[in-house]
């Protein structure tokens, strides 16, 4: 019936048979290798922890769709690749989403329209508690790791996220050139787990709201964790002696970029010359550490200030940090340099899980999109942590490619819902091995 209503399409390089192609193969998806992504997270019920704390102002005889679906829908969509709310109309038909969702199969998912009402209706406090509960997952799923290792590791960092239109609170930025927001995101490094994400205006400093935002996580993180060390690092955008006062209170060992003035430069002089004469005598780059106490005006206390002295044909190069952290000045620059990795985590947030999709126009609707994203990236990166090695550290561009885009045709039968996956699959083993290690049944 749908084959005589449907054009067939005609193809005729293959020289062995013609070739004709049509629509109506039934139900087939793209992405059934979400489907051991949704048992873990039926396993560990994360996306129905998160929906608890959204308040749904609609009318219960109203609601098609409840906070529960949408928020599957929306998480699922942006790991599959979709991360646009407009994706939406054209996948609210797809069978693994309806899935996926928990939805009656052939049942339409929310469209456009409903989840962007849905992105607007959150409060502040409903944010907030959002936020929490990333942090309140990481405990849960995390324990273990962190109490092995006894370190946690906090990398602070801000980023841009470009704006295109008339959102609120939208600003330019003239350190990066451009109108924009500017996110506050709090990683954990041994994990990769993304503790707290923030949106702020788009001319908020660097340090804008960090303080507030520890103050949330520390007492919590010490509470579950009370024998564990915790460290802070941060680049020099953290210039800020309530950030060092705040870890200090705490207990918290920190190393945060400092920018060099006029006392640092003039404390770090003899060692330079010494480098600088070095390179003249050998022609060989120069490099040499070390670290002084210093307390500024401002300062209730002396602190520490560890410098990098280099010398090479370019000039001399000098970098400072501040901490309370003991040690020779090498190895504190060593760790603190290893923060590079919270780059590649913002750079996959930003980029693989388009975190930087934010095109409502109230600013509290970005700032939940912004969560929707970050639940999304923390969904997968609990996921690979349970994957057999090398997949644990796998990018969501790989996960994608290897894993979760996976051709299948959906049929309904009385008895069950049977998916029949592509058999020329090459990564047959690994799905397998996910999907029996996931599955609760």
């Amino acid at each position: 019936m749908i084959q005589s209503v449907l054009p067939q399409l005609s193809f005729s390089f293959y020289r062995h048979q013609s070739i004709r192609a049509d629509f109506s193969g039934g139900q087939i998806t793209s992405d059934a290798g979400l489907l051991p992504l949704r048992a873990f997270d039926q396993g560990h019920h994360l996306t129905r922890d998160l929906a608890q704390f959204l308040t749904d102002p609609r009318e219960d005889d109203r609601v098609r769709h409840d906070s529960l679906a949408l928020l599957r829908q929306r998480i699922y969509q942006i790991v599959a690749g979709y991360e646009d709310a407009n994706d939406a109309d054209r996948l609210r038909h797809d069978p693994l989403l309806q899935i996926v969702a928990d939805q009656p199969l052939g049942s339409p998912l929310g469209s456009q329209p409903t989840l962007s009402r849905w992105e607007n209706a959150p409060s502040a406090r409903d944010l907030v508690r959002l936020n929490d509960a990333l942090l309140d997952q990481f405990i849960r799923l995390c324990s273990d790791q962190v109490r092995q290792r006894g370190e946690i590791l906090l990398d602070i960092d801000s980023t841009d996220d470009p704006t295109h239109g008339q959102q609120q609170l939208s600003f330019f930025n003239g350190a990066y050139g451009q109108h924009m927001y500017h996110p506050m995101l709090v990683f954990e490094r041994h994990t990769g787990c993304l503790l707290s994400v923030r949106l702020r205006p788009g001319n908020a400093s660097s340090h804008a709201r960090i303080v507030p935002m520890l103050l949330r996580l520390l007492p919590r993180l010490q509470a579950a964790f009370p024998e564990v060390k915790i460290k802070l690092r941060g680049d020099a955008g953290f210039t800020l002696p309530l950030l060092y006062e705040c870890c200090e209170f705490f207990g918290i060992q920190y190393a945060l970029g400092i920018p060099a003035n006029q006392v640092f430069q003039r404390r770090a002089e003899p060692r330079q010359k010494r480098l600088r004469r070095r390179y003249r005598r050998t022609q060989l780059p120069q490099r040499g550490f070390s670290s002084f106490r210093h307390r500024a005006r401002s300062w209730p206390r002396q602190r520490r200030i560890c410098y990098k002295a280099e010398h090479t044909a370019a000039g001399t190069n000098l970098r400072f940090l501040i901490t309370n952290c003991s040690g020779r000045a090498s190895e504190l620059f060593a760790f603190y340099n290893d923060r590079g990795e919270c780059e590649n985590r913002i750079e996959e947030f930003k980029n693989g899980f388009r975190a930087d999709r934010l095109s409502c126009h109230r600013f509290l609707a970005n700032a939940f999109r912004l969560l929707l994203h970050g639940a999304a990236y923390n969904l997968v990166n609990f996921f690979r942590h349970q994957l057999p090695q090398p997949w644990r550290s796998a990018q969501i561009e790989t996960l994608r490619a290897r894993l979760f885009k996976i051709g299948a045709r959906v049929r309904q039968t009385a008895r069950c819902i049977r998916i029949h996956l592509a058999t020329g699959w090459p990564f047959q083993s690994l799905f397998r091995d996910t999907a029996l290690a996931f599955n609760t049944s």
